[in-house]
Formats: C-alpha cells, structure tokens, sequence
C-alpha cells in the first residue's frame, strides 16, 4: 500500500482551550476516498483544517505527504493537497473561470503567465464539474450549487496528489450530490487521496473506502465504513434511531425515524 498522503494520530483539534475533537486516528492513502462523518458542531470542519495546516493541532501529529503539516510552507501544502472550503469566498469582481485559474498559482505562482497546460487543467476541471456554460459569468452572479461547483473545479484546477473538500454538497440538489461523489470516487481510482466531510450517511456507505464517525463528545472511530457506520454507532453520534435495510440496485441504507430521548430532555 502507498503511503497515506493525509495521516493524523492521536489529534486533538479544536480553539484555544476548547478541544472540539480529541485524540483522532486516521489515514487516507492515494486511491482512496475518506468520508468524514458526524453531527453538526462535532468538529468535522475542524479536524479537516487542523490537518491542512490551517488552525494548529492541540495536541497529537498530523502529517501531509508524510512531513509534519505545521512545519510545511503554505506553497508546499498547495502543491500537495487541494481544500475547498464549506463557505466560498464573495470575489464579487472575478468571473467563474479566473476563480478557477487561482487554481493554477499553486503550480504556477501568482505572477508568472499561463500556458497551454494552465489552460488545459484549467477547461478540465470546469468540464469535470459541468461548469463550462458559466465559465464568464460573475461568481457573485452564480446560484449556491453553481459557485460550490466553482470551488470543487478550482481544486481540480490545482492537480494536487491529495483532495480535501468541506461539505462539498451544501446547496448541490440530489442529482448533483450523487454526481458529485461519483467524480471524487472516479478520482480515488484515478489514484488521488480524497477526505471530504458530509451529512450523507448513506453516500458514505456506497462510495467511501474509509469513514470517520464524530461523536458529539469528541470522540471518533475510523475504519471501513461497513465496519463503523454500524446502527450502535450511528444512533449514539446522531442521537437518532435508524431503519436500515437493503435495496437490490441500490445496496445498503439508512433511513432516520426518530430522535432519541435524552435524558434531561
């Protein structure tokens, strides 16, 4: 097996004095897709910026490529791993396509013209994503599907090794959220390591190869998503209780039915 491209142990992530999530194991290697799982305020966005480089660790390691993210250059991260955050910039002045093409500076740089290859990698990535119609309107102009359709392409654009996307469904109607993770599973077999946090319980089990289960305590689980997506599991981090069954095409799901009383509640 290949090294893992993203890899933490023993991570405890969160602000200042609060720890969000605590002491977290887990890898993703190239030509596999993580996804990150968990109730809201559970610490997924968190735990995926600590091991981006972009808040610090509390304590533990997280490693990109196999050096330590906290000792990388901000230009050797983006030459490495992809992000694309849950909310996107406003960029009120750029069209969908430059918004793309920033992209390209990690590869690039911000000053040095762009060739061929820039403009192919550029085409590419709106193509993958079905963004090529808008390419020249504002981003400020676009619906929320279309800009988190921008953002996703813009990673694509940068044609790192290593994927890492924040709830890259919000505001993606059903019929994108399936294509959606057909693209980031397409490019797991492609060869590139993916981890993308999501809602969908159900598009981890048929898509992901790893999943990290967030309990709302901090606590986490990581493993083969038959193995940690279980309804013990799922019902203790979501709170909720689960029917879960099997569908002939479709494969396993779950479906929610109820919240579970608390006691207090």
């Amino acid at each position: 097996m290949s090294p893992a491209l993203l890899e933490a142990r023993g991570l405890s992530a969160g602000y200042g004095e609060r720890v969000v999530v605590r002491d977290a194991s887990f890898s993703v290697c190239p030509g596999s897709l993580l996804v990150v799982l968990g109730p809201n305020g559970c610490g997924k966005t968190t735990v995926l910026k600590t091991c981006m480089g972009l808040i610090p660790s509390l304590s533990g390691d997280s490693t990109l490529g196999g050096r330590p993210v906290a000792a990388m250059a901000p230009r050797a991260r983006a030459r490495l791993a992809a992000w694309v955050p849950q909310l996107a910039e406003a960029a009120w002045s750029f069209r969908a396509r430059d918004i793309v093409a920033q992209g390209r500076y990690a590869v690039r740089g911000p000053f040095s013209p762009f060739g061929e290859a820039d403009e192919a990698a550029i085409d590419g990535a709106l193509a993958a994503m079905d963004a090529t119609a808008f390419a020249g309107r504002s981003f400020s102009s676009l619906s929320g599907g279309e800009a988190r359709r921008v953002m996703i392409a813009r990673a694509l654009a940068q044609e790192t090794p290593l994927l890492v996307l924040d709830e890259p469904a919000a505001h993606l109607d059903p019929g994108r959220q399936v294509e959606l993770m057909e693209i980031l599973a397409g490019l797991a077999r492609s060869g590139k390591a993916i981890a993308v946090s999501a809602h969908d319980v159900n598009a981890a089990r048929r898509f992901a190869d790893l999943a990290l289960l967030v309990g709302r305590d901090g606590s986490s689980a990581f493993g083969p998503p038959s193995e940690i997506l279980t309804p013990e599991r799922l019902e203790d981090a979501y709170d909720t209780h689960f029917i879960h069954g099997d569908h002939e095409t479709y494969g396993h799901f779950v479906l929610p039915i109820s919240r579970k009383q608390r006691k207090g509640d």
